[in-house]
């Protein structure tokens, strides 16, 4: 949060003459959307920090996991964008981001007390299979993807496209194996995964 706000602000001080001929200050618009979302999901990470009465199984993909959203919306604010002037291509970044976002907050909210930064199981642990899990078995991670792919839409450069490409994504995806290694072992959750797939529909 605390490297967002400092990023964004030196890049709006930057850019100024770029969005000069736009209604809002795209670049400062954006920071402030991923801000909030960050400090909506605040009360998650503060739930985690209490573990009793839990089991975590995750010490090894949760700081990859966190090193990759923190390089790439941090480079993406830090670094020059290969756009020169506003495009579509800004319009279409920071819709993806929104719905990516939504659909996240949509999957935390679906789950409710069983959701959690961690890779953790509780008390009476039970498979959702509502809201969004209809569709997948993972979708806050999909919308995780899916918001960080607005980002490097909306902010392209050599160096977020890396972060995300080569840093996030594998990051979630060996975060979903170690996850399933737990989930596995909860009653039913073999017979939920059978019938769906783990982020994308029909694909994988």
């Amino acid at each position: 949060v605390a490297g967002i706000l400092v990023v964004g602000w030196i890049r709006v001080g930057r850019e100024t003459g770029f969005w000069s001929g736009s209604p809002v200050q795209g670049d400062g618009l954006f920071a402030a959307l991923y801000l909030i979302w960050m400090l909506v999901e605040l009360r998650v990470s503060r739930s985690d920090v209490n573990l009793e009465g839990k089991s975590a199984s995750d010490s090894a993909t949760c700081p990859l996991y966190g090193l990759g959203q923190a390089l790439t919306i941090l480079s993406a604010l830090g670094f020059p964008s290969l756009w020169r002037e506003p495009n579509l291509a800004h319009a279409a970044g920071i819709l993806l981001f929104l719905l990516g976002v939504g659909y996240r907050l949509w999957a935390i909210h679906t789950l409710g007390r069983f959701y959690s930064h961690r890779v953790q199981t509780v008390a009476g642990h039970r498979i959702v299979t509502s809201g969004p899990y209809r569709f997948s078995r993972h979708p806050a991670y999909a919308g995780m993807i899916a918001a960080h792919a607005g980002v490097s839409l909306f902010f392209p450069n050599p160096v977020t496209l890396c972060a995300f490409f080569l840093v996030l994504v594998p990051a979630i995806l060996w975060r979903i194996r170690a996850e399933e290694n737990t989930l596995f072992g909860i009653g039913g959750y073999a017979e939920f995964a059978a019938k769906r797939k783990r982020l994308l529909p029909g694909i994988w």
